[in-house]
C-alpha cells in the first residue's frame, strides 16, 4: 500500500511540475493578448473621432469584449488546473472555522445580496479549532458558495452551520436551489465535469482536494428542485496539532 501511495505522490508531483510549465507558457501570451485588447480599444476610440459611423466602432468593441471575457475565463481554467494538479504549500496554523466563516460572509455579503441570496448562519460557539490552512479552507467555502449561488439564479437562501462530535468537525453549506440530478451525482467531483455553459468543472474537485489534504472528506445530499447540502468533514485528530 505504501508503494502504491508513493507512486501516486510521485505521479502527482510530475504532473504538478508539467502543469506549472504549461500554465506559464500559456499565461504569458494570454496576458499579452489582454494588454493588446486595451490598446486596440484606444485605437478604435481615436479612429471613431474622425469616422461618423459609430456603429462599426461599437461592434468592434463588443467583439473585443467577447475575446477579453473568454481569455479571462481561460485564465481561470488554467489557474484551477494548476491548483488541482500542483497545489501550493500553505502555512498551517490553528483555524477557528466560525471566525473564518463570519469573515468570509462580511466579504461576500454585498455581492450575495445583489443576487437576491440571503445568508443564514448557525455556528456552534463551542466548536474546537483545528490546525490547517485557513486560505485553503476559505477557498473551498468560496467555491461552494459560488456553486450554491449559481444554482439559485432567481435568488434564495444559503445556510452555513458548524458542529462537531467526539471524532469529527463539520461545516455544512446548503442552498434552496435546483438540486443535483441523481444521474450525475457520481460525477460532480470529477475534474472538468460541469453542467454549466461557462463552468470550468474544477470548483468541486478543488473543494474535495482541499478537504482531503486536511485528512477529511466531503459528503453531499441533494434532491432535484429542493436544494443541495455539502458537508465538509474534518477529523478532530487535526485539533491542536
Amino acid at each position: 500500500m505504501d508503494d502504491i501511495e508513493s507512486a501516486q505522490r510521485e505521479k502527482m508531483s510530475t504532473l504538478g511540475e508539467l502543469a506549472a510549465v504549461l500554465a506559464h507558457e500559456i499565461k504569458n501570451p494570454m496576458n499579452s493578448i489582454i494588454i493588446n485588447i486595451e490598446t486596440l480599444r484606444s485605437c478604435i476610440a481615436e479612429l471613431a473621432k474622425d469616422i461618423p459611423d459609430t456603429h462599426t466602432a461599437e461592434k468592434a468593441n463588443r467583439y473585443l469584449t467577447v475575446i477579453e471575457e473568454e481569455m479571462k475565463r481561460l485564465g481561470k481554467v488554467i489557474t484551477g488546473f494548476l491548483d488541482l494538479a500542483a497545489p501550493h504549500e500553505q502555512t498551517k496554523a490553528k483555524i477557528n472555522f466560525n471566525s473564518l466563516i463570519k469573515s468570509l460572509m462580511e466579504f461576500m455579503r454585498l455581492e450575495l445580496r445583489q443576487k437576491g441570496v440571503k445568508i443564514r448562519l448557525d455556528l456552534n460557539e463551542h466548536l474546537p479549532d483545528i490546525v490547517g490552512s485557513s486560505d485553503q479552507v476559505r477557498q473551498a467555502l468560496i467555491n461552494l458558495i459560488i456553486n450554491a449561488t449559481q444554482a439559485m439564479p432567481d435568488g434564495g437562501q444559503i445556510s452555513i452551520s458548524t458542529n462537531f462530535d467526539a471524532k469529527k468537525i463539520f461545516i455544512n453549506v446548503s442552498d434552496t436551489g435546483s438540486g443535483i440530478d441523481t444521474s450525475i451525482m457520481d460525477q460532480i467531483f470529477s475534474p472538468y465535469f460541469t453542467t454549466k455553459e461557462k463552468g470550468s468543472g474544477l470548483g468541486l474537485a478543488i473543494v474535495r482536494r482541499i478537504v482531503r489534504e486536511h485528512g477529511g472528506y466531503v459528503d453531499v445530499k441533494s434532491e432535484p428542485k429542493e436544494g443541495t447540502e455539502f458537508s465538509l468533514v474534518f477529523p478532530r485528530s487535526m485539533e491542536g496539532i
